[in-house]
């Protein structure tokens, strides 16, 4: 439930997209140029508005220290 803006199950979220695919597949493509997109129970922000650049730099250098691949 963490960050959803609504409750929903994963049955709602699957009919959610079903219904979308369903309404895409079907509409009429000259008159709605651009796919339809039902409303989801998440926000829409991006997964890294919260996090300053200066915060992104210094987590990026931690994951760079703990990370088995960093000298790749």
């Amino acid at each position: 439930m963490r960050d959803y803006d609504w409750p929903a199950s994963y049955a709602d979220i699957a009919q959610l997209l079903h219904a979308e695919w369903y309404m895409n597949v079907h509409r009429d493509r000259d008159s709605s140029k651009e796919p339809i997109r039902l409303p989801r129970p998440w926000s829409t922000k991006g997964p890294n508005a919260d996090v300053t650049t200066e915060e992104l730099a210094e987590l990026t250098e931690q994951l760079l220290a703990r990370s088995a691949l960093r000298d790749r």
